[in-house]
């Protein structure tokens, strides 16, 4: 089992290249995701690194609320969670704002884990990882807490015993040098903290002591702002063993005596159900929640196939021990056929919602695969108005706006992902079909389509757990195309229904409803459908707000380009000052009087990869158009930009 888990760390490297090879040439002037060995972190300035502009999130973690009414199953707890450590791309030339292909992982399930951890590190690249922009931003939309990673890799695959050594290193003062370096790097991008993953060998004591104050000063230090996660590897004596559990060897690292030294921890692979309830019983002995620990589960290989003890999680149908702890969820991506979005999809279904599998197992295995949508309630951020979504996956193959095409170009970019529907999917999958359709989009590259597989009375389709509360100045605005019957009903905290029937056509078409008095004072809690159709019939739904009937007026952005022609393309550096109210920036080319989509971000600087132009042009023209949270627009701020 250690060696099995200390090769795939290894192959890390190897694994995702095969991410890269989907991934045209990048542009010279491409701004990269940070990383770094120790040495090269102390010597780090801001001021002195290009990518940093790139590298920042502005989007500060939304607030998540309970409310148990609206929980597929009511009596579950929300105190157990999930945590995904993720490996999305290579530890180097990991681009800092996206892709262009949409041959690259995007994540729909934000809604059943509390933390993501950003993956990486080795030997030959680096083994300090901050979380990338666009991971960043999405996790934090959806209220998750997003991590970087401390990887001290094994002896025999490159691990170096002077890494822990300047790891742990203090000035004359006593200050960790490295503690203060984390802390300054996760305020200024934007993040929550860092996974500390220890394996290097040949430690002892001396630095068992020294790691133990290290988490203890940086505790001290971040004041209770970041977090700190700890992996079970080293022991009290400073040994690499692997305990599979929380106990008298290791919880030192996770709590001493009235001092917390990890928020949270991730427990081994190796774990009995025997030690998941010792694990468990030991938490609340130190005055701990047995949730802030993760009892891992190695999905690196084999996904949602992988022989999992699910009797040390869930019993009586509820998580049972601990939290679940997740390594390499993101091989939905690996196994997929053919590594396009549908494919990619149909796996993070089975791999999130559980499946049966179908080929034969061993005796010992379970074919069952239970998943976690069952056992972890559904979380929601959407309590402030206004809410709006357009079903944005975060990928396309092209980019719409209103129905219209603005671009052909295949894109990935998850800062610009919609949070997606919260249930995904409470239906009757022998009567219906829905999922995300990634060749019909009213905005974005991504709509969510429904098609009768019979004659279809009435399927109801849970979308969205909501706690909006309405003034009775608000609308329901809606865009959908299709053939068939479509309503959408709010559920209120009153116990009232109200739907609302929208205007089908073979074209997309905008429905808008007032929220009148009749609402006034009510919260929203559900958002569903309703839709009813012969067989064959199928429905789009491309837009979702509700919002104040009146638009915010937004100022138009000021904006300064910096060009890299090459030849018969060029690259862009985009600054914005943008209004307090925009949410987003959409970056557009002019050419012939038509608009180009370029890009999208809610940030103040944004990397335009490259795009061909005419080899002796001396000019292009450049339009950013600001949008509010409301889906009003800006006026242009439109840029002739020079190549010479």
């Amino acid at each position: 089992m250690r060696q099995l888990k200390m090769l795939f760390q290894t192959l890390l490297l190897v694994a995702v290249f095969h991410y890269s090879g989907a991934q045209s040439g990048m542009g010279k002037h491409q701004p990269y995701s940070s990383y770094w060995f120790i040495d090269e972190l102390l010597k780090w300035s801001p001021n002195e690194d290009n990518n940093v502009k790139f590298n920042k999130s502005y989007l500060p973690i939304q607030d998540r609320f309970v409310d148990s009414t609206t929980q597929v199953n009511p009596e579950l707890s929300t105190e157990p969670s999930v945590i995904s450590l993720i490996a999305p791309y290579t530890t180097n030339n990991h681009p800092s704002q996206g892709f262009q292909t949409v041959e690259q992982y995007a994540f729909p399930y934000w809604q059943y884990i509390d933390y993501l951890v950003q993956w990486g590190g080795s030997a030959g690249e680096g083994i300090i990882v901050t979380p990338t922009a666009f991971w960043i931003e999405s996790a934090h939309l959806n209220g998750v807490e997003i991590l970087g990673t401390v990887f001290f890799p094994p002896n025999v695959y490159g691990g170096k015993e002077e890494w822990v050594h300047q790891f742990l290193q203090q000035d004359d003062t006593g200050n960790f040098l490295v503690a203060d370096k984390l802390i300054e790097v996760a305020k200024l991008y934007g993040f929550e903290g860092w996974f500390i993953n220890q394996e290097t060998h040949g430690m002892g004591e001396k630095e068992a002591r020294l790691m133990q104050e290290f988490l203890k000063y940086y505790q001290q230090k971040a004041s209770g702002h970041l977090k700190i996660m700890w992996y079970d590897a080293m022991i009290e004596d400073g040994r690499v063993i692997w305990q599979d559990e929380l106990n008298h060897h290791n919880s030192m690292y996770f709590q001493k005596e009235d001092e917390k030294r990890s928020d949270i921890m991730f427990i081994d692979f190796g774990w009995s159900e025997t030690q998941l309830e010792d694990s468990h019983k030991r938490a609340k002995a130190l005055g701990r929640s047995p949730w802030e620990l993760y009892s891992g589960i190695d999905v690196q290989s084999k996904s949602y196939k992988t022989p999992t003890n699910w009797k040390g999680l869930y019993k009586n149908e509820k998580p049972y021990t601990t939290s679940i702890g997740l390594y390499w969820p993101n091989s939905t991506f690996d196994i997929a056929k053919d590594k396009q979005p549908e494919s990619v999809y149909e796996e993070e279904q089975k791999f999130w919602n559980g499946t049966i599998l179908k080929e034969e197992v061993p005796a010992w295995q379970s074919k069952e695969w239970k998943g976690f949508s069952k056992y972890i309630p559904a979380r929601s951020v959407i309590q402030r108005l206004p809410f709006s979504t357009h079903f944005n996956y975060g990928l396309g193959r092209f980019f719409n706006e209103k129905g219209k095409r603005v671009s052909n170009t295949e894109w990935h970019n998850l800062s610009i992902q919609d949070i997606l529907p919260t249930w995904q999917w409470q239906v009757d999958t022998t009567k219906v079909n829905i999922g995300f359709d990634f060749n019909e989009s009213y905005t974005g590259g991504s709509s969510v389509k429904i098609e009768a597989k019979t004659n279809v009375e009435l399927s109801k389709i849970p979308l969205y757990k909501t706690a909006l509360s309405l003034t009775g100045k608000e609308v329901l605005n809606i865009a959908c195309k299709g053939v068939g019957k479509l309503q959408y009903v709010l559920y209120t905290n009153h116990g009232s229904k109200h739907a609302f029937h929208v205007k089908l056509d073979k074209v997309w078409n905008e429905n808008t409803f007032d929220l009148l008095e009749e609402l006034k004072g009510l919260k929203v809690i559900k958002i569903e459908i309703e839709f009813s159709g012969s067989k064959g019939d199928m429905v789009y739904l491309g837009a979702l707000a509700i919002r104040q009937k009146s638009n915010t007026a937004i100022k138009k952005p000021k904006v300064t380009i910096a060009p890299f022609k090459h030849d018969d393309s060029v690259e862009l550096y985009v600054h914005i000052e943008g209004d307090k109210q925009a949410e987003f920036h959409n970056i557009y080319r002019i050419k012939n009087g038509k608009k180009i989509w370029l890009g999208k971000t809610r940030s103040t600087d944004y990397y335009v990869a490259p795009f061909k132009i005419n080899k002796n042009q001396k000019t292009i023209e450049i339009q950013v158009v600001s949008v509010s949270k409301n889906n009003s627009n800006s006026r242009p701020s439109l840029k002739k930009v020079s190549l010479k």
